[in-house]
């Protein structure tokens, strides 16, 4: 949509235009509007708008003046004059101010509607040479990043400052640090991908506002859902003036505003193309120790190297196979997988706390598969289960084992039933309640949830994962179609049906109907009549 500005002193004029043409259906949409010129460019500056409709004559500040300082903050603003002079000194100063058009008052809207077209087509040309560049770069970049964290990237480097510069960025010293960032508990806060792949983007937005580096600073949404920092040194003293205490102050503005916890583990620096990839390892070392020291910190790599001297990372192979056992239900294939964890833990001689790291992983996958097969968690291991405490509990590795087992024992069972869980039977029973009641103006997620009996947290959580969509909406979907039915038989006035399915306001009513399909309920009445 090409978004537009209205400016114009006259209430009356502005809400003429705002309602007088349909602008979605030209690809236009009013983002903004404003009195004066003072408050225009307030409003550009929030809200940045392609084209800006700008009558002349306002107080403060005037049109053309307007236009002179909109231009030359956004030379690709498309800028149009609605005024009541023609006089050819007007459009001459319009024209080196550089305003694409002007109209005079009065005007039918087909000559507004006509002369918006004519700019369209050159925005939305611009905008898109822009978009596909800036795309490009990038989808490059990270491309670029995740090759140099891999192990079978080569880093040759005169092809890497090719592709860098491609990509936007200057080579400097050669000197990287990594930092590996992982929301706690994830898989537990939220079910949907959907949701986990936007907070993971909330901490990256977050991220780039708070390191600030005198060279290259690079994040990019790594495996395993963490997030990757890694930050090339403009030269040696930048080097030593570079403050670690932003990632803590990251942790801290994360828990503050974003209400969640996340672990950063910091690896050590090196250099060349081939140290970005050592770091991102050491860093991934680092955040292990979260399963010992707790999360909600930062953890550097040169402060607990002794401490995890002997931590190692068992074949992925295993834990491929894990998952393969737990889909088929493979009781056996999971014992398999599971002994030859425990016998990797007693080979490497690893201490009781770092064979909690790994233990806890296998909770983590366990968690996930359960989530994946569309279980909630709570019907599975039951309400209050708290995994990550108990397995702390466990004071032998034998113990500890034999803890994981039932765990994956009752995955498999759980999962491998047919009967229906217990977030169907409530998504279910919700859909139910709402489809009898959608014609109390007061129904609600909360009033919902109370006929269940349940939080109405968990409620909005499992009916979102079982039916893919929220309750809310369900509830709108239910009353629009209820509606749609009662315009079709023709007898009942739109202001009652409106009443019948739980609209008390029969405006908001209409609007929610031609949101929903394209259309008034009176031009629905009107097409079913013909």
């Amino acid at each position: 949509m090409i978004k537009i500005m209205v400016v114009d002193d006259e209430a009356i004029f502005r809400e003429y235009l705002k309602s007088t043409i349909d602008w979605a259906s030209y690809g236009f949409t009013i983002v903004c509007e404003a009195r004066n010129g003072l408050e225009a460019l307030e409003q550009a500056e929030l809200h940045v708008p392609d084209i800006a409709l700008i009558d002349i004559n306002m107080p403060y500040m005037d049109g053309l003046e307007l236009a002179g300082k909109l231009k030359e903050k956004d030379r690709d603003m498309g800028i149009v004059l609605i005024t009541g002079h023609s006089e050819f000194e007007y459009a001459r100063k319009a024209v080196r101010i550089g305003v694409d058009d002007y109209i005079t008052k009065p005007f039918a809207k087909e000559e507004l509607i006509l002369t918006l077209l004519k700019l369209q087509e050159h925005i939305l040309q611009a905008q898109g040479a822009r978009s596909t560049v800036k795309t490009q770069q990038e989808l490059f970049k990270e491309q670029l990043l995740v090759r140099l964290l891999s192990s079978e990237y080569g880093a040759r480097v005169e092809p890497t400052r090719e592709q860098l510069a491609y990509a936007g960025m200057q080579p400097y010293s050669g000197r990287f640090k990594t930092a590996v960032i992982e929301i706690d508990n994830m898989d537990q806060r939220w079910d949907e991908v959907g949701e986990r792949h936007l907070w993971r983007f909330a901490v990256s937005n977050v991220l780039g506002d708070i390191v600030e580096s005198p060279g290259n600073h690079w994040t990019v949404l790594g495996p395993e859902g963490r997030i990757v920092s890694v930050v090339e040194f403009a030269d040696t003293s930048s080097e030593r003036e570079f403050d670690l205490a932003a990632y803590d102050k990251l942790c801290v503005m994360v828990k503050k505003y974003l209400k969640f916890t996340i672990t950063v583990g910091i690896g050590a620096t090196h250099t060349g193309y081939a140290g970005i990839q050592m770091s991102y390892k050491e860093a991934l070392l680092a955040l292990q120790n979260k399963f010992v020291l707790g999360g909600d910190r930062m953890l550097e790599y040169e402060k607990h190297r002794e401490a995890g001297s002997n931590i190692g990372f068992y074949p992925t192979e295993i834990q491929e196979a894990l998952l393969l056992g737990l889909r088929s239900h493979d009781e056996a294939k999971v014992q398999n997988g599971l002994e030859q964890v425990a016998r990797y833990i007693r080979e490497q001689r690893l201490s009781l706390d770092y064979a909690y790291v790994i233990y806890m992983g296998l909770i983590s996958l366990c968690l996930s598969y359960v989530t994946e097969a569309g279980h909630h968690i709570g019907d599975v291991f039951g309400e209050g289960f708290a995994p990550y405490n108990e397995i702390r509990k466990q004071e032998t590795l034998d113990d500890a084992y034999r803890w994981v087992n039932e765990l994956y024992a009752k995955t498999v069972k759980a999962t491998s039933s047919g009967r229906m869980t217990r977030a169907r039977q409530i998504a279910d029973a919700a859909k139910s309640y709402i489809e009898t009641s959608f014609g109390n103006p007061e129904l609600g997620v909360e009033s919902v949830a109370q006929h269940l009996y349940i939080n109405s947290s968990y409620l909005r959580s499992v009916f979102k994962k079982e039916a893919g969509t929220t309750v809310g909406d369900y509830i709108v979907g239910v009353r629009l179609q209820k509606a749609k039915e009662l315009i079709r038989t023709g007898q009942i006035k739109l202001a009652d049906i409106a009443e019948m399915v739980g609209y008390n306001d029969p405006g908001y009513f209409s609007k929610s109907f031609k949101k929903h399909f394209g259309m008034t309920p009176s031009e629905y009445e009107h097409t079913m009549r013909k």
